[in-house]
């Protein structure tokens, strides 16, 4: 029961409401400190670029993640699967 208990607390912190862009740039402004803004747009730019990234049949999308910077692109299905199994 106790486990129960601490899922829904986790659910529940999680769900929680997020700050809006305009708050976070308000924040920063009076702080100076701009790292959630930061993260946000990078969120923001990541979720957009999954959006857009539609892969034609036969091809899957393959992302490459280098220093906080992920490139992403097709690759054919069958080449990627044989690269995979090592042949």
């Amino acid at each position: 029961m106790k486990i129960l208990s601490l899922f829904a607390l986790v659910l529940l912190v999680g769900c929680g409401p997020m700050p809006t862009m305009e708050e976070l740039e308000h924040q920063a402004l009076l702080t100076g400190d701009w790292t959630a803004v930061e993260k946000r747009e990078q969120m923001l730019l990541r979720r957009k670029s999954a959006a857009a990234a539609q892969c034609p049949a036969g091809y899957v999308r393959v992302c490459q993640d280098r220093s906080s910077l992920e490139r992403c692109g097709c690759a054919e299905r069958d080449v990627m699967f044989s690269i995979l199994a090592g042949r």
